[in-house]
């Protein structure tokens, strides 16, 4: 039997990122060891596109893997406020915080436990990801409220 949400979630996507690939060629691709504005956008939609034909044709034989209760709605909605403050606070408070802040809530929605593993990894993220960017390749990123330690 087939699964008709399946295919109209995967038509709407196939829709979307043809929109994106068709987009991304416009913009000039470049090559992969010099990317241009429009590489990242076609490569998101082609890998779409091929997630969104795999759905349709499960949806089509009816082998999907099933339909799923939306389960805890919070999770989404906390990481949709945790991204918004993040931008809000991004340059005032600084990369490293921002972000090790933004791994936090992260890492709790994704219920990571113990506390301790939850801010030692939090931690680890934050200042890595700013030494790699920052440090390694030379990525101008805001320091915020730690300016005065640089």
């Amino acid at each position: 039997m087939r699964k008709v949400g399946d295919i109209l979630v995967a038509v709407f996507f196939l829709s979307f990122a043809t929109v994106f690939t068709i987009g991304g060629v416009r913009l000039r691709l470049g090559t992969p060891t010099e990317p241009q504005p429009g590489f990242f956008p076609f490569l998101g939609g082609v890998t779409l596109i091929i997630l969104a034909g795999l759905l349709l044709v499960q949806g089509w034989r009816g082998k999907s893997s099933g339909t799923q209760a939306f389960g805890k709605i919070w999770g989404p909605l906390i990481l949709i406020a945790g991204l918004a403050a993040y931008v809000a606070v991004l340059e005032t408070a600084g990369y490293i915080v921002a972000t090790t802040l933004l791994a936090a809530v992260v890492l709790r929605i994704l219920e990571t436990r113990p506390f301790g593993v939850l801010i030692v990894i939090s931690l680890i993220l934050g200042i890595g990801s700013y030494l790699v960017f920052h440090e390694l390749l030379g990525v101008p990123l805001p320091a915020g409220v730690l300016t005065k330690f640089r």
